[in-house]
């Protein structure tokens, strides 16, 4: 399913943090890019870093049960079968399936390196869980008909304590772009490059996720 670039070899990998650490990816509307760029970091980690990685789908969404039977060419279905486990793996990382709330805790303090939380785009429902988080990631857009979902997000969220320390991920946003509505919203955001296959990293994507973990 995926093909490491050679490019890869190319670029030195950081150093290993000590310590399990947690992420958080959270979306200001829907079809932000949470699922996305929580897979493409799952992998950086993995691959790059060589980290033992659980990618945990927050309840209820549905694409990482979609993407397990592309992965192992099953015909897709709009539910699980009985039985089927809740969780399946490629390469080091664990990707577990529409988890409730309840079983979090239990997946988080496995003997993971790393937790990837993709929180969807319910930060009502889901900003306890996001506020756990050791790394706090918003995924958005700066789209004309879209810009108004960070606007209200940041609106909502401006008051929370360390909210200005919240890293703001724009798929395809460029560097200049981001300097100036960083300025504006007096926040940290970074342009994601295009990545048409999450399981297959570029080295702007490694070089950016270098900045951030």
């Amino acid at each position: 399913m995926r093909k490491s670039p050679i490019l890869l070899k190319r670029i030195s990998r950081k150093g290993n943090q000590p310590g399990k650490l947690v992420i958080g990816v959270i979306g200001t509307h829907h079809g932000s890019g949470v699922t996305h760029l929580s897979i493409l970091l799952a992998n950086y980690l993995s691959e790059w870093l060589g980290k033992n990685i659980a990618y945990i789908e927050c309840y209820p969404q549905k694409d990482i049960q979609y993407m397990q039977y592309i992965y192992e060419g099953k015909s897709m279905r709009g539910e699980e079968s009985t039985g089927e486990k809740n969780f399946f793996t490629i390469h080091r990382v664990t990707y577990y399936k529409s988890v409730r709330p309840v079983d979090l805790a239990e997946i988080i303090g496995d003997s993971y390196d790393c937790v990837v939380l993709d929180l969807g785009m319910d930060f009502i429902k889901n900003k306890h869980e996001f506020f756990r988080c050791d790394r706090k990631l918003v995924v958005s857009s700066l789209a004309p008909w879209k810009q108004r979902e960070l606007e209200r997000f940041i609106e909502l969220t401006c008051h929370m304590n360390q909210s200005d320390e919240w890293l703001y991920m724009i798929p395809f946003g460029q560097s200049k772009e981001m300097k100036q509505v960083g300025k504006e919203f007096q926040r940290q955001f970074f342009g994601v490059p295009y990545e048409p296959n999450p399981f297959s990293l570029s080295a702007e994507t490694i070089h950016l996720f270098q900045k951030l973990i």
